[in-house]
């Protein structure tokens, strides 16, 4: 495969400073790597996407360059750490995995090859830790500088919230160029007893851009994680979200918009492992596709047999606004307790006609009606964001970039 190739020579040279202990923990990964190779869409968990482009093609890693924003506290270019806010305790991956600030398990194999090329790569990333008790919004700025062709990036975000910390984070992706390249993020959040954690995720990439991204969250007792996440679908963007309730009263809130136009291809998986009792969890995702463009949501809720009690909910809506646009859609349930509440369905449909009559029939314009039913339509996933700024710049962002119908 000619990524392999493109990019061994990369590893052999980034691996060459690395401590032994780190050496072996990202060789491993990048064997792992090597064995399992780019999935197919022969494989169940990629039926609708195929990521045959990326396994043909010669990515070489992206290198760092100085970039300054003073909007961010954190700003990371092509995945490497390089500016950092003094008042948040921060250190790159590789001295953390060297002073085993951070435990190895973080870095284990998987079977998610995306994966493993990230922690083979990712030394530059960066660990936030957040001590008990404490209450704080940062945000993140992660620059791609795709203004040479060709180029990988493995940005890499590792965050700690100690016990009955509440922390909001607003993660942004920026791009320097529009060439072709292939951004492939971890996200890996864990969360202590009593803490909660706000997570904005803009993703707003450039047209010639193939997304792989992984969010991984592990949360104990009482812990609620709530995650905002916007995509405006390009080349090919897949998204995998895993969450973990491993204790009693765990709560997570996943929500999502997706927009695609053209022939872009978005795909979002999302896995709710519900493990302990008397967990919850509330899914909503809702798509807007034009043009020829497809989309995937594929939901799975997994209640584990000590999760009695269990409280979950999962829904995915997509409007499509064109004959051409496809959407695959399944919501799944994996049930192995007996005393839990769990819903899950799935609509596909098209602006209502009716609704737009009655506002044109007051004086408003068919465009601007149709803004104001999607401001509606969207608004719904956004209803419970924290960060009111946040939440109306990105709701406004949202309506500027919805495709036109046909």
């Amino acid at each position: 495969m000619k990524i392999l190739q493109a990019i061994e020579a990369d590893f052999e040279e980034s691996i060459s400073g690395s401590s032994d202990e780190t050496r072996e923990i990202r060789m491993d990964n990048f064997n792992e790597f090597k064995k399992l190779g780019i999935p197919t869409s022969k494989q169940e968990f990629w039926k609708f996407t195929n990521p045959s482009k990326i396994k043909n093609s010669e990515f070489t890693l992206g290198l760092s360059k100085d970039y300054d924003d003073k909007k961010y506290d954190i700003i990371l270019v092509n995945g490497k750490l390089t500016k950092k806010n003094d008042d948040i305790k921060i250190n790159n991956i590789h001295e953390s995995l060297a002073e085993k600030k951070i435990s190895n398990e973080i870095f284990g194999i998987t079977n998610n090859p995306f994966i493993n090329l990230n922690n083979a790569f990712s030394t530059e990333g960066c660990v936030l830790s957040f001590k008990e008790n404490v209450e704080k919004e940062i945000s993140v700025l992660n620059v791609i500088d795709n203004t040479i062709s060709k180029q990988i990036t493995h940005p890499r975000i590792i965050i700690n919230v100690g016990k009955n910390s509440n922390i909001s984070i607003l993660e942004k992706i920026r791009f320097l160029g529009n060439k072709e390249n292939l951004v492939n993020s971890v996200t890996n959040f864990s969360l202590d007893e009593g803490s909660k954690v706000e997570h904005i995720l803009i993703d707003d990439y450039s047209e010639n851009t193939y997304q792989i991204s992984n969010v991984l969250v592990k949360q104990k007792r009482d812990s609620n994680f709530s995650s905002y996440n916007y995509s405006n679908g390009k080349m090919l963007a897949r998204k995998d979200f895993i969450i973990e309730l491993k204790e009693r009263g765990a709560h997570c809130d996943l929500r999502g918009v997706y927009l695609a136009d053209q022939k872009n291809h978005i795909d979002h998986h999302t896995i709710i492992e519900h493990e302990d009792e008397h967990c919850t969890s509330n899914e909503l995702y809702k798509g807007i596709l034009s043009g020829k463009s497809t989309a995937v949501f594929n939901g799975r809720i997994h209640v584990h047999e000590a999760a009695q009690k269990t409280d979950a909910i999962q829904s995915n809506q997509n409007l499509l606004l064109s004959d051409d646009a496809i959407i695959h859609t399944k919501p799944e349930l994996e049930i192995y307790a007996d005393d839990v509440k769990c819903t899950h369905g799935a609509t596909i449909g098209r602006l209502d006609e009716k609704g737009i009559f009655y506002l044109r029939a007051r004086g408003i314009k068919r465009e601007e009606a149709q803004k104001m039913m999607m401001r509606a339509y969207i608004g719904e996933v956004l209803s419970g964001m924290k960060n009111s700024e946040a939440k109306e710049s990105l709701l406004e962002k949202i309506i500027e970039n919805i495709p036109e119908g046909e």
